[in-house]
């Protein structure tokens, strides 16, 4: 008896499809390759998703989530809308109807809490980040990250503050210093630099387990400036130069910046001449910035 020419067709077509499908290895490997050349696109992402999800592997849990970074980022540029919710909107479908030898992890976790830090909903980031601690796992501390930032946006430093101090070490997390540097950042846009100042020398003093770097001195001398308290940014400036780090040129531009707004010239002077002993870029721009204010003097 002959085959229907209809159902010959319909098999060659399904057999067609199979062979093109890429199997799950080789959509792992593409998706790292695209993801670190910086060619990944949201589209391409959920594209690659719809693809990936139904095969996935427990070692394909690394690719779901580069491709759950990429969505969660979409610029507004992007056909993508909303990529926040649309990351989580993947995230729970993977839990609903995903295939179970995938195994979400910390990264996968932390991802999503950024997402509902960004949609600004914290409360549901702190949520899913309870389930990080029912699951029993280890926390570091790049998952706090993102809690820290919004508490901090929100006004809320005291409880970023107690997160730092109290509770990531008792979960046995220690901070780092980004953890610290947004504290700084959080509360001298409260106009409280010399609170983080304070914080800025329990860095110091805490037996090097996390010294202040380039950016948290930054930060808080740009917060001096920012009130008005000059001979404090000029001071802490003197002391991180005492403390062996080096300005970059963030650094010096606020300081130059600030000096020349305050009319201290003397010392704009001063720290231009470091900045071109120490051949940095930008030194002439600076210069000529530092020229413009002593004329407009």
């Amino acid at each position: 008896m002959g085959v229907p020419r209809g159902l010959f067709a319909a098999t060659n077509a399904s057999r067609r499809a199979r062979a093109c499908r890429r199997s799950c290895s080789e959509l792992e490997r593409l998706i790292r390759q695209r993801f670190h050349a910086g060619s990944l696109t949201p589209d391409d992402a959920l594209n690659l998703f719809d693809e990936l999800l139904p095969q996935a592997r427990p070692a394909s849990r690394g690719a779901i989530n580069l491709l759950l970074t990429v969505v969660s980022r979409a610029p507004s540029s992007s056909s993508v809308r909303d990529g926040p919710t649309l990351a989580v909107s993947l995230f729970n479908r993977m839990a609903r109807e995903g295939n179970k030898n995938v195994v979400l992890d910390l990264c996968t976790h932390s991802i999503i809490i950024g997402c509902f830090c960004r949609m600004g909903r914290l409360d549901l980031g702190f949520a899913a980040f309870g389930k990080i601690l029912k699951a029993g796992w280890q926390v570091n501390a790049i998952i706090f990250t993102n809690l820290l930032r919004s508490l901090c946006a929100e006004k809320k430093t005291s409880e970023a503050m107690d997160i730092v101090l109290r509770r990531m070490p008792e979960l046995g997390c220690t901070p780092n210093v980004f953890s610290y540097s947004i504290l700084l950042k959080g509360l001298c846009d409260k106009k409280e630099s010399q609170e983080a100042l304070k914080l800025l020398y329990m860095m110091i003093d805490n037996a090097g387990s996390c010294p202040p770097d380039v950016v948290s001195y930054s930060t808080v001398v740009d917060g001096f400036f920012k009130e008005g308290e000059v001979e404090k940014a000029y001071s802490l400036f003197q002391k991180m130069l005492d403390e062996g780090i080096s300005p970059d040129v963030v650094t010096y531009t606020s300081m130059i910046d600030g000096l020349c707004k305050a009319q201290a010239t003397d010392w704009a002077e001063e720290v231009l001449q470091q900045m071109l002993d120490n051949e940095m870029e930008d030194a002439k721009k600076l210069g000529g910035l530092l020229i413009l204010w002593s004329r407009r003097g």
